[in-house]
């Protein structure tokens, strides 16, 4: 049962108290159902400063001298108290396992855990990611001793001599907050005649419990030798035990040496087994008290023919030294009270047990946790007695682990109660038991109403707020009580608009009444009365004070008498620091307005160079992810797994998932439809086929006016994100400027300028049926990108708008569209357990001569290959110029020379790409890559046998370079291309070969 139970660990140390004193209002100052702050009977005016109301508590009487006396000129006010500046902490300080328990009478001294040290530790706050958290101490109602709360998070228990960074041999976490129970004075017989003899005399029990469910309930033995924890360990594997309980008394509070100043206390504890059914907070066992004064309860279990007795605090100490005793923070106390010996009688009269006094009286070995033989079966209730003391059995006991209470008043405007579920549970001779009824009445200035209920067992109690003030629930005729606190009814003001919670208005309703009753802000971190603090924190103080923080220790205020409307008021005024600087908005990005035909023509240009541009870097992303086989030697080489192989290349049997790499391409070759399909509209207005230019870095930023950044890089989240913003759809706000307002204006040239197209009426441009989508497929099947009068241009454009953007979040084209299919992958990638980047490590923006924006490769081999893909490039880009040189208006698919670019593009320029990105590039860490395209002078003819027979040259060209290329520099299959190229355009000079295939 309990720490009644073996083992047992027991411990010892001090705990650090700093608690306000000024909130006791043993002077009247507070109105404690509405926080009302009074000096003279009268609410202190708040335009006068907070000092002055601290002047007057301090001077108000009676006033003590630091030895306690009463004195006029003291340094103590009874008003304020001796800590008036106190910020609630409270720690336990060089606590340590004195000795363990193994069963009966085993008090073992030598064990490995003797030593270790144990930390009580507040809760992790989330929002400033803090260590060394403390602890709070709450006074629920600060006129009572009994109704103080502890907040704490963690318990660690620590090697001997371990340092702050050392592992912890056992941490947990701490469900809730414990409140204190078995509250006595007299726990001193000796009075000093100083005006806090009342407080050292005081004692306190403390109790918590650790789940051993809770994720964060954990050993770390570390090597110890330690039979104590492994008998624990062991016990713990028990269905019927629920994990540790702590028990701790503190007494013998030290005499504070000086005005707002933390005290210690004697702390004296143990841990044990916690057993289903127990309660986390209250001491197992069978309950007796004393009449006497001086004499505080006791609980006792029998078992094993046994009787274990929890008398932590159940005799008091005779004297106290008049300082502290050397080394130690806390007054050194003489022996305990004798009393005889205790003789445990049942009913009937006969003495079950017996307690020799010499045994009780050795409190600093056992801490008062006793355990004797059973002398014979007991019958009915007990009592345990001596010629000078006597305890009698309590035979119903009823309490819950929540005895303090804060309950928000009613809402009665609104018809709307705040009511809190407690579980209180019942006890008959220490064994629970169910209770068809629990005796109860509610006393004090606050009113509230309990709802009671049998739930499984135990009863179950709604407690709602009516009345705002301090009360209690009286539980069984004055044997236990639960402490409540109805806060202040405020909810006049959750209908006070955000624009009206000012820095002014927040300081009157709310912080005007911590300034002056909880000074400890003003002393030690800033005071509420400054408002450029608070509205520097404003963020900081709503997120301390959101009720859903109430139950962990870092909570503002720690007093936590703010109701939940006055807490709101720190989100209005949030808000209302956030509108201080209001949002100006850019003004909405108007499409350059085209005026005439000249400036469409220039545009549409531009929107090729745009195109290629785009284009090429997806290909150049794709490019650089290894293909399936190269990234199963990635596999075998243990530097991919196989999940990344199939996310960034698909699956082995090669269908239509290609992964990243895959995806991207297809992106890639719609890019190419777009770049025709802006050329097509080109020569509906009667230009000519507009090759285009790459461009890249600062030159494309002024050419095309973009945020985004247009470089020639190796695949990765950075890349991706790129991507995704230059296809950023212009009907989703974002600030930076779009493709799609460059598009707009097009549209817009399209729909008003007059006299376009020419009257003939016709296509213009070449027909092209790949790489379109099934949408377009399924709407319009015979489409082929032809562009011949004003509704086929606007057509073209939307194709490529919504292509690229989707047309509107709820158009069926949007997840088709290349912005949304980036998301995608974004996401996919994201959620690798990992991080991933498939790319290889080429350069960015590789280049054969020095140019802005440039890397520059210095590898021989590598510059060699470069040259003869620049040269590649620059005759596909040719073969496409001189295929449209001459107008032709049937299908590109079945053009020689389209076809020939098509071949040039996949048999060259794309082996000689995955050639390159393996190759050194003279960087150190970097392979070469394809140069970024160069500015070239396309030359084209209007002689179609002329334009082949210059390609032809070109070719020529292009095949004596390779000879003069080491042997496997160029692989077989693109020497025989160019080979075979040279003799098919000498044909299609020549007339061999008709102009279509």
């Amino acid at each position: 049962m309990s720490i009644l139970d073996f083992p047992r660990l027991h411990f010892r140390g001090f705990a650090r108290v700093n608690a306000p004193t000024a909130n006791r209002n043993v002077q009247g100052h507070i109105d404690m159902a509405s926080n009302t702050v009074l000096m003279d009977g009268r609410p202190f005016d708040l335009s006068r400063p907070p000092a002055e109301f601290h002047r007057h508590l301090h001077q108000s009487g009676p006033r003590f001298d630091r030895e306690g006396r009463l004195a006029d000129d003291g340094v103590f006010s009874l008003a304020s108290g001796y800590n008036a500046c106190g910020n609630n902490h409270f720690s336990w300080e060089n606590a340590v396992v004195t000795h363990v328990q193994p069963t009966a009478g085993g008090h073992d001294e030598h064990d490995g855990l003797v030593g270790a040290r144990l930390a009580l530790w507040g809760h992790y706050n989330e929002y400033l990611r803090t260590t060394f958290n403390r602890a709070r101490w709450v006074d629920n109602d600060p006129t009572r001793p009994d109704a103080t709360q502890i907040y704490a998070g963690q318990l660690t228990l620590s090697p001997r001599g371990a340092t702050a960074h050392a592992p912890h041999l056992f941490t947990a976490d701490i469900a809730q907050a414990h409140g204190a129970r078995w509250v006595r004075g007299g726990h001193v017989c000796e009075r000093s005649g100083h005006f806090l003899d009342d407080e050292f005399a005081l004692a306190r029990v403390f109790q918590f419990s650790l789940s051993k469910k809770d994720p964060y309930f954990l050993f770390n033995l570390q090597g110890l030798d330690s039979a104590a924890l492994r008998q624990m360990q062991q016990a713990l594997e028990d269905e019927d035990v629920l994990g540790l309980t702590v028990q701790y008394a503190l007494f013998n509070m030290s005499t504070p040496p000086q005005p707002d100043s933390p005290v210690f206390h004697d702390l004296v504890g143990v841990a044990g087994l916690w057993r289903r059914k127990e309660l986390a907070s209250y001491p197992a066992g069978r309950l007796l008290q004393s009449a006497a004064p001086g004499l505080g309860p006791l609980t006792l279990k029998i078992h094993a023919g046994q009787v274990s007795l929890n008398m932590c605090t159940a005799i008091p100490f005779t004297t106290r030294e008049e300082g502290p005793a050397p080394g130690r923070p806390t007054h050194a106390l003489g022996g305990k009270l004798p009393l005889g010996d205790l003789l445990l009688k049942d009913r009937a009269g006969t003495v079950v047990a017996r307690v020799p006094q010499a045994l009780y009286l050795d409190y600093w070995r056992n801490h008062g946790i006793l355990d004797v033989p059973l002398l014979g079966a007991p019958s009915g209730s007990l009592a345990l007695e001596s010629a000078m003391a006597r305890w009698e059995e309590v035979d119903w006991v009823s309490q819950s682990d929540a005895n303090n209470l804060y309950l928000e008043a009613p809402d009665r405007a609104r018809q709307r109660f705040f009511p809190e579920r407690i579980t209180v549970k019942s006890y008959y001779r220490g064994e629970h038991r169910p209770r068809p009824a629990i005796p109860f009445q509610i006393t004090g200035g606050g009113q509230a109403s309990v709802e009671t209920r049998q739930r499984d067992g135990d009863m179950e109690w709604l407690v709602t707020g009516q009345q705002p003030g301090i009360a209690r629930i009286v539980l069984d005729h004055g044997a236990q009580t639960i402490n409540l606190r109805v806060l202040p009814d405020d909810w006049q003001l959750d209908e006070v608009p955000a624009e009206q919670v000012d820095y002014a208005f927040l300081y009157r309703h709310v912080m005007a009444y911590y300034e002056l009753i909880y000074p400890f802000m003003s002393d030690k971190v800033f005071s509420l009365a400054d408002r450029c603090k608070c509205d520097t924190y404003a963020r900081l103080m709503w997120q301390m004070c959101d009720p859903q923080n109430r139950d962990k220790s870092y909570y503002m205020p720690s007093t936590r008498e703010l109701s939940r409307p006055k807490a709101g008021l720190f989100l209005k005024y949030l808000a209302n620091v956030e509108g201080a600087t209001r949002l100006l908005a850019p003004a909405p990005q108007q499409p350059a307005r085209i005026e005439n035909k000249a400036q469409l023509v220039a545009a549409l240009k531009k929107a090729v160079d745009l195109e290629l541009s785009i284009m090429l870097q997806y290909v150049y992303a794709a490019y650089s992810i290894p293909n399936y086989a190269q990234g199963q030697d990635m596999v075998q080489a243990g530097q991919w797994s196989q999940a990344q192989l199939e996310l960034a290349c698909g699956g082995g049997e090669r269908r239509r998932d290609s992964g990243i790499r895959g995806a991207i391409l297809e992106v890639a070759h719609e890019e190419m439809i777009h770049y025709l399909l802006v050329n097509n509209l080109l020569m509906a207005l009667g230009e000519p086929f507009h090759p285009g230019e790459a461009l890249f870095g600062q030159q494309a930023q002024q050419a095309f006016g973009l945020d985004t950044e247009l470089s020639f890089e190796p695949f990765s989240e950075y890349v991706l994100a790129r991507f995704i913003k230059l296809e950023w759809p212009g009907f989703i706000p974002a600030p930076a400027k779009s493709i799609s307002a460059f598009y707009a204006s097009i549209l817009q040239a399209l729909e008003e300028l007059p006299g376009l197209f020419g009257d003939a009426g016709g296509k213009q441009g070449g027909e092209h049926h790949l790489f379109l989508n099934e949408l377009t497929n399924r709407a319009f099947p015979a489409y082929q990108l032809e562009v011949s009068d004003r509704d086929s241009a606007l057509f073209a454009i939307r194709f490529v708008t919504e292509q690229g953007e989707g047309g509107a979040v709820d158009s069926p084209h949007f997840e088709h569209s290349h912005f949304q299919r980036l998301r995608s992958l974004a996401g996919r990638l994201m959620a690798q357990p990992v991080p991933f980047e498939p790319a290889l490590p080429v350069l960015k923006n590789p280049v054969l001569e020095a140019v802005a924006g440039g890397n520059l490769v210095t590898d021989a081999r590598a510059r060699a290959v470069m040259k003869l893909y620049q040269s590649g490039y620059e005759l596909m880009q040719a073969m496409m110029a001189q295929h449209f040189a001459v107008r032709p208006l049937g299908s590109l698919r079945r053009s020689r020379l389209m076809n020939a670019a098509i071949d040039m593009m996949t048999g060259l320029l794309r082996p000689l790409s995955t050639a390159l990105m393996n190759m050194p590039s003279g960087v150190p860490g970097r392979n070469a890559a394809p140069p970024v395209p160069r500015s070239f002078e396309c030359r084209v003819f209007d002689d179609y046998s002329l334009g082949c027979q210059m390609l032809a040259k070109r070719c020529r060209a292009l095949i004596d370079y390779t000879a003069g290329l080491e042997a496997d520099w160029v692989a077989v299959p693109q020497r025989e291309l160019l080979d075979f190229y040279y003799q098919h355009l000498m044909d299609l000079a020549c007339g061999k070969l008709t102009r279509e295939a």
